[in-house]
């Protein structure tokens, strides 16, 4: 009885930090979605209005096109993040020692803020004076009078860019962990069959890479959903909507609009969102092949 009481006293302060900073937290944002408060108009919060807010929601052009681009944007994200990173683990999980230096550099941008790389790579893509805008402009000429981030085209392309660049480090490192713990006697085996280098990947790395590919996928794509700081020091949003994902329209509606209850309501629908792919990966995960 002791040590019981004794365990959940050492336990008790991180139970009330969790209680202040999340559990609170998440319980008051919900109890305000249910409200009209408008902070235009007064500084307490409105009437109670049940779930009209939610409703409003799936009624808002704006919502939905949110929620094509963020589609759009997560899904593209997570797709190259992952088929870079398996690439770049494939070159770099060979165990020679100059790849241990290149494996402990490629962190770096992982190690940036996410600010920091968003305004650099504005000021990299601007098309007076940007490094990166002089370099594609010399080695594809027929892009040299295209403003990077005045088209939603381009403008998508350079912020799925940037966090990709920011990820990918990362990604890399837990793929090179799964193929540097591969047994070496299934590659032995293979190539004594007669096995080709593609088939070897095929048919032997990548299914036996799955379950980690399956854990990236589900950190990309929370990653990605969430994606804040590089919308608003690259794109703003812009050009237009084109790049306005829904976390971002969360932060317009709440704080430029000060329409906290809606806000709170498409942060909710935003988690529940980023729940659902979560579950799926999660099912994928753990049934493997018999999952339907």
């Amino acid at each position: 009885m002791k040590n019981t009481v004794f365990k959940y006293t050492l336990l008790a302060p991180a139970f009330v930090l969790i209680l202040a900073t999340t559990i609170y937290p998440l319980m008051r944002s919900f109890w305000i979605s249910l409200h009209n408060w408008d902070l235009k108009v007064s500084a307490e919060m409105g009437p109670f209005i049940g779930f009209e807010n939610y409703l409003r929601a799936f009624s808002d052009s704006q919502f939905w096109d949110s929620v094509f681009i963020t589609l759009v944007f997560s899904g593209l994200t997570v797709f190259l993040t992952i088929v870079l990173g398996v690439g770049v683990a494939l070159l770099l999980s060979k165990e020679k020692r100059y790849l241990s230096y290149l494996r402990a550099i490629i962190i770096i941008p992982f190690a940036m803020s996410a600010a920091l790389v968003g305004y650099s790579w504005r000021f990299m893509l601007n098309s007076d004076y940007g490094l990166f805008d002089k370099i594609i402009d010399f080695f594809i000429p027929a892009l040299a009078d295209t403003v990077w981030l005045g088209t939603p085209q381009t403008a998508m392309a350079a912020l799925i860019s940037v966090v990709v660049w920011i990820w990918l480090p990362f990604m890399s490192l837990m793929f090179i962990s799964g193929l540097m713990g591969m047994p070496r006697e299934v590659f032995e085996a293979a190539q004594v069959d007669g096995a080709s280098r593609l088939q070897t990947l095929i048919h032997i790395t990548l299914p036996m890479l799955r379950p980690i590919i399956l854990v990236a996928a589900i950190l990309m794509t929370m990653f990605s959903l969430k994606a804040f700081d590089p919308v608003v020091t690259l794109t703003q949003g812009g050009p237009g909507s084109s790049t306005e994902v829904l976390n971002f329209l969360i932060y317009k509606t709440g704080f430029r609009y000060f329409d906290m209850g809606y806000a709170s309501a498409l942060g909710y629908i935003l988690a529940l969102i980023t729940i659902g792919f979560v579950v799926i990966y999660m099912r994928r995960l753990v049934k493997g092949d018999d999952w339907n």
